[in-house]
């Protein structure tokens, strides 16, 4: 039986609210006197500004941290990210994990549930809907964080995936904070820098950010994937790898991560990011193709990404 776990401090409009609090706990408890050495060098405001508009993403709604240290979050962009986690994680487990084990005789824990992917495969498009036009999270009949029914496999993967939204986020947050730290809104304007020369800036924010998290983790290989996800969930904007005027091209901050990381040829990293990259040739038809045989994922990853480039 499904169940709310809103409570009145879970303000908001859209069900990604019963999470806000634990994206700043976390970010917090992750690293406390960095976090404070910040606030009393008045770098970084202790107030983190949560907007709840019904919006698009295109209209303003992406994560942002002012001249004034004071990091903005937004509904929808939470929203979004939230279901490009759970998708990635029913389609990694559904459609690869589990049917590859049956394939190899490998005892699993559980047979593939179809109808999971496809309700997975519904959500994911009302994310990519997110992104130019808003409609409401039918939180009824789609996985969502705020009404479910932890007792079925559906709960399960919303449990589980409420854990690794939370670490997307907090990379997310550690890279608006690094912001903060290294004071790159000040070098932007004593410099008069140019878009093309802040980029570096994003790919510097982006390696402290990591640099950060990964000193203070749970879990490394639950990190690095959130870290991956975090990078690639804004493929679905546009057919191309171009991080547009302020940002570096998509490749460049993956590699940056990937580089960071030194991942095993074996690392599940890889398998996600060819997950991504099939998921993005197939929504902007980008006809990627595949050779007969890889030894690795990390094979097929980079051929695809080649193809692209």
């Amino acid at each position: 039986m499904k169940n709310s776990i809103k409570k009145d401090v879970h303000t908001g409009t859209q069900p990604i609210r019963v999470l806000k609090h634990n994206l700043t706990t976390r970010l917090v408890e992750r690293n406390q006197e960095y976090i404070k050495s910040l606030h009393s060098d008045f770098k970084l405001n202790k107030k983190i500004n949560y907007h709840s508009a019904n919006l698009p993403l295109i209209e303003g709604q992406l994560p942002f941290i002012d001249e004034n240290g004071t990091i903005n979050i937004h509904e929808t962009f939470l929203s979004y990210t939230w279901i490009i986690c759970y998708y990635f994680l029913v389609l990694h487990e559904e459609g690869f994990a589990i049917p590859d084990q049956i394939k190899r005789n490998i005892s699993t824990h559980k047979l593939p549930n179809n109808q999971l992917l496809t309700e997975a495969e519904i959500l994911f498009d009302y994310a990519k809907l997110l992104i130019s036009v808003f409609e409401p999270w039918d939180i009824e009949n789609n996985p969502n964080p705020e009404y479910y029914d932890e007792e079925t496999e559906e709960g399960w993967y919303i449990l589980r995936n409420n854990d690794l939204f939370v670490e997307v986020l907090n990379f997310i947050l550690y890279h608006e904070t690094a912001h903060a730290e290294l004071e790159h809104i000040k070098k932007i304007k004593s410099q008069n820098l140019t878009y093309e020369e802040r980029k570096p800036l994003e790919i510097e924010a982006d390696s402290r950010a990591i640099e950060l998290i990964l000193n203070n983790c749970r879990n490394r290989n639950v990190l690095e994937l959130a870290i991956i996800i975090g990078l690639a969930s804004i493929l679905f904007f546009k057919n191309n790898l171009n991080g547009g005027k302020k940002h570096p091209n998509v490749d460049q901050r993956l590699e940056n991560a990937i580089s960071l990381f030194e991942p095993a040829e074996d690392s599940p990293i890889w398998t996600m990011l060819s997950l991504f990259l099939k998921v993005w040739d197939k929504q902007f038809n980008l006809n990627l193709k595949n050779q007969p045989i890889y030894d690795t994922y990390k094979e097929l990853f980079y051929d695809l990404l080649n193809q692209v480039k």
